[in-house]
């Protein structure tokens, strides 16, 4: 199979289509966090479900104390009302109740007199100032009313949509499940990070790179032990872990060489589409289905692991996982330095982008080489230099595709 040369948006475009969200599950509140409900979640009940008091202080009737003044209105204590049981009783007139804040309002009591406006003795209180119905009460539903939605359809579960749940009566919700990547990691020149290299061997930076990458998006992945450049061990590898994976990705070994066992064995165990992409770096990529799972290969160099990671996998997981905020954030940098582009490629320059003078500028982080990962630590965005732009003058505009927070912006780069 022959390498075809295709263009960035149409293997985007290629590989969202192809892919699906994962099948619902019902998952423990605290399993569902960072997950993406399927549909919108309704309150059963009232949120509150009851009256309660908004202070500390004592639960009156509005027309008991109409009249207070200087003088003020005394009111005999009748009872107490606290926070997890019903009222000792009922408020009748001219009578009055103790009540702790987000205690049950008492019947027959409509306002509460905060202890601050009230002079207490033992078996009564005077009551100094005038309250209005309501005053002071939190009343049923105030949160949310039976059949309002608790959590929205495609809303991603964080601490607050955790607890509205949780208020709600829910115990566990319908979401989108995590998905389960298994890491691949071949190659004779590999050895685990830690372990002394033998010359020409290298520790495992791609593996560990797309590992990171994939915890960014709450994925907690499988990384077996690296395997050499044996096609039984590697087949034997896909087999035995497709049960509990949902995508496969590796990197390098995807090029016609005699020793790139990697591509051999994926196509004998799928379908697989390889291709050029007109990009820099990260131009050698194949993605299909491997043992019914799906499949990325990557190339081999660390930076093209991780643009070829943000322009496909990234948004390609996402969606596999019910989301629809897909893209990172693009904004229009003014560069430092002039950048050279290429006549039939698109482009991707690490750069740190910063604020000056009310105006994003991006600056660059090193050469344009592939191999050169910490360009990608110093910086926090890919400057995008479309096909054709041979060079981009200093002070021009680019477009900038963030891979970091922009709230992070300054955190990075020095």
């Amino acid at each position: 199979m022959g390498y075809v040369m295709r263009t960035v948006e149409d293997v985007r475009e290629e590989i969202l289509d192809a892919v699906k969200p994962l099948d619902p599950v019902k998952l423990p509140l605290l399993e569902a966090w960072g997950c993406v409900v399927v549909e919108n979640v309704r309150a059963p009940y009232d949120i509150p479900t009851f009256a309660s008091s908004a202070m500390d202080g004592y639960a009156v009737r509005s027309e008991d104390v109409a009249g207070a003044g200087d003088s003020g209105v005394v009111l005999k204590r009748v009872g107490s009302a606290f926070i997890g049981k019903a009222p000792d009783g009922e408020v009748g007139p001219g009578q009055t109740m103790w009540i702790a804040t987000g205690a049950p309002v008492p019947p027959g009591a409509d306002c509460i007199a905060p202890k601050e406006d009230v002079t207490a003795e033992p078996d009564s209180i005077t009551v100094h100032k005038t309250f209005s119905p309501a005053q002071f009460i939190r009343p049923p539903g105030q949160d949310l009313q039976k059949g309002d939605i608790v959590v929205p359809a495609g809303k991603v579960l964080a601490g607050p949509e955790l607890g509205n749940l949780s208020t709600a009566g829910f115990a566990e919700v319908r979401v989108y499940p995590k998905i389960r990547v298994c890491v691949v990691s071949t190659g004779d020149e590999l050895v685990e990070p830690g372990s002394k290299p033998s010359y020409g061997q290298i520790p495992d930076g791609n593996g560990y790179t797309i590992s990171g990458c994939l915890k960014e998006l709450g994925i907690s992945p499988v990384k077996p032990p690296i395997v050499p450049d044996d096609e039984d061990l590697l087949r034997e590898l896909f087999v035995s872990k497709a049960p509990d994976a949902d995508v496969f990705i590796s990197s390098g070994g995807m090029s016609v060489g005699d020793l790139d066992v990697v591509r051999k064995v994926v196509e004998e165990l799928g379908k697989i589409d390889s291709y050029k992409v007109a990009m820099q770096p990260g131009m050698p990529q194949a993605f299909g289905v491997v043992e019914g799972r799906t499949y990325f290969g990557l190339p081999g160099n660390p930076v093209s692991v991780f643009v070829s990671f943000e322009l496909f996998i990234r948004p390609a997981l996402m969606k596999m996982m019910g989301r629809t905020d897909l893209d990172r954030p693009v904004i229009e940098a003014s560069i430092d330095e002039e950048m050279e582009g290429l006549v039939d490629k698109t482009r991707y320059s690490r750069v740190f982008v910063y604020r000056q003078n009310g105006e994003w500028r991006a600056r660059s982080t090193g050469p344009a080489a592939s191999n050169l990962l910490g360009t990608v630590v110093k910086g926090n965005g890919l400057a995008v230099i479309p096909p054709g732009d041979a060079l981009i003058k200093a002070g021009e505009q680019v477009k900038v595709q963030m891979y970091r927070p922009l709230e992070q912006v300054g955190a990075f780069g020095k």
